[in-house]
C-alpha cells in the first residue's frame, strides 16, 4: 500500500468515476485502474462496486476511506512542516475553514496577502457554518478555522479576534424601528426569520431569551443567509444579522436595520487551530495573516459593526 494507491482510491471515491478521478489526478485511466487493482490485490478484497451510477464503495471501501484520508493528511502535514522548517520561504498546503457569511469579506484579501508574504504556500478554503467548521477541525479536515461563539476545547487552540454587533433587519415596506438600540423585550414581539436550532446566531438569541424568560416569535427558519434576505425583500418578517452583512443594502434603501442592545446580543469570532497542526509553521503563517487582516479591516472601518477584542 503506497501513497499513489491511496490517492487513486480517494479520487475515485470522491468523484464516483474512474474518468473524473483520472482528470482530477491528471493520470491516464489505465494507470489509475492499475493503482486501484494493486491496492485491492494487496488488501484481498474489492473496494468499489461498478454500477450504472458509477463507482460505489463496498463495505471494505467504506471502512478504508477515513483511514486513508487520515494517512494522507499526516503525510501531507509532515511534508508541509519539513518544507516550512527549511531556511527560506514557508511552503506547503493549509486547509482553512471560514464562515460562509464572513468569507466574502476575508477570502480574497487573505489570498492576496499570502501571495505577497508566502508565495510558495497553497491555501485551500472551505466554507460552512460554525458547528461544521468545528467538526472539520476536530477531525483534522482543516488545520484552522474562524469560529463564532466558540467553546474552549482540549483539541483546539483558541484565540479571540472580534465581536460583531447584531441588528434587526427588515424589508423596505416593514416598520422602521430607528437607530436606537432595541432590547429583547421589543424584539420578541416581531415576526422573525431565524437560523434553525443550535446554529450560531440562533443559539445567541435562544440563550438570551431563555435568560429573560421570553419566547421568540419565529415564523420561518433557514440556515442560508441568502434565503433570509430574499424573505426580507418580500417583507415577510425580520432577521437578526451582523450589521456588516446588510450594510450595503441598508445604505441603498433595500433593507433597514436597528441595532440590538446588550452585550449578550453580540457575535464573537476567533481563530481556532487544530492541536494536531498548531506546531505547523505554515498553519501559523496563515493564522498570523488572518489575525493581521481582520484587525486592519476593523481598524480601517471596513468591517462595519465589528470591535477588535484580540491581542494588541
Amino acid at each position: 500500500m503506497d501513497i499513489k494507491q491511496l490517492r487513486a482510491f480517494l479520487a475515485i471515491a470522491d468523484t464516483g468515476s474512474i474518468t473524473r478521478a483520472s482528470e482530477t489526478l491528471h493520470l491516464v485511466q489505465p494507470a489509475l485502474s492499475r493503482q486501484l487493482r494493486m491496492l485491492e490485490d494487496e488488501l484481498g478484497t474489492t473496494l468499489f462496486e461498478r454500477t450504472p451510477r458509477g463507482m460505489d464503495l463496498t463495505d471494505a471501501g467504506a471502512r478504508l476511506i477515513d483511514r486513508a484520508r487520515r494517512a494522507l493528511r499526516e503525510i501531507d502535514g509532515a511534508r508541509t512542516d519539513i518544507l516550512a522548517a527549511n531556511p527560506g520561504a514557508v511552503r506547503g498546503t493549509v486547509e482553512l475553514g471560514l464562515l460562509t457569511s464572513q468569507s466574502e469579506m476575508i477570502a480574497a484579501p487573505l489570498v492576496a496577502a499570502l501571495r505577497s508574504s508566502h508565495p510558495d504556500l497553497l491555501l485551500r478554503i472551505f466554507t460552512s457554518y460554525s458547528d461544521r467548521l468545528r467538526e472539520w477541525l476536530e477531525s483534522g479536515d482543516v488545520g484552522l478555522a474562524m469560529l463564532t461563539d466558540y467553546k474552549q476545547s482540549s483539541q483546539l487552540d483558541m484565540q479571540p479576534l472580534f465581536a460583531e454587533q447584531l441588528c434587526l433587519v427588515g424589508g423596505p415596506a416593514l416598520e422602521d424601528h430607528g437607530r436606537e438600540p432595541m432590547g429583547l423585550q421589543r424584539l420578541v414581539r416581531l415576526p422573525l426569520i431565524l437560523p434553525t436550532f443550535y446554529r450560531g446566531l440562533r443559539l445567541i438569541l435562544d440563550h438570551a431569551s431563555e435568560a429573560q424568560g421570553v419566547k421568540l416569535n419565529v415564523i420561518a427558519e433557514t440556515n442560508d443567509t441568502r434565503v433570509q434576505k430574499e424573505m426580507l425583500h418580500l417583507n415577510l418578517g425580520y432577521a437578526v444579522l451582523p450589521i456588516n452583512i446588510v450594510a450595503a443594502e441598508a445604505a441603498s434603501g433595500q433593507l433597514k436595520f436597528t441595532p440590538l442592545a446588550n452585550e449578550e446580543l453580540q457575535r464573537r469570532t476567533g481563530i481556532a487551530v487544530s492541536m494536531m497542526r498548531r506546531n505547523s509553521l505554515a498553519v501559523r503563517a496563515v493564522a498570523n495573516e488572518l489575525n493581521a487582516l481582520t484587525r486592519t479591516l476593523i481598524q480601517e472601518g471596513r468591517w462595519v459593526g465589528a470591535t477588535w477584542i484580540g491581542e494588541d
